[in-house]
């Protein structure tokens, strides 16, 4: 009898995790507090790792179509991946919200460039009367 590629007790632990793990995401989701850009990227990313949870055999698959002689490697060199596309996707957005606060900024002291200029004329106006 071969031994099964992840122990069922460890396959039960890590798919409760990560339905508790998504269940959290959608929580942060609904409140508002989670983005829902940021939270598809959490939940595509947790039902791959439940599908790799649930067929071992295809994450020995994407190792071997990847030539990567331990499964675990694969595992980890996608995790890496994975990491460094969310730190981007965050940067990305970071450097929006920068650009968006930078503009905003610049609007609101012509606004008030603009509001300090007609109140020097109101009140000369009212001086004048």
């Amino acid at each position: 009898m071969t031994q099964p590629l992840l122990p069922l007790e460890l396959q039960m632990v890590v798919c409760g995790t990560l339905i508790a793990f998504s269940a959290w995401v959608v929580y942060l989701l609904r409140k508002g507090r989670l983005g829902l850009r940021e939270s598809l990227l959490w939940i595509l990313s947790t039902a791959a790792v439940f599908a790799m949870t649930l067929f071992p055999r295809l994450l020995r698959s994407i190792a071997h179509g990847l030539t990567i002689e331990v499964p675990s490697n694969a595992l980890f060199a996608l995790a890496i991946l994975y990491l460094t596309l969310n730190v981007l996707s965050l940067t990305i957005a970071l450097s929006n919200g920068a650009t968006r606060a930078r503009r905003l900024t610049q609007e609101c002291a012509l606004l008030r460039g603009e509001l300090d200029a007609l109140r020097a004329q109101f009140d000369k106006l009212a001086a004048g009367k």
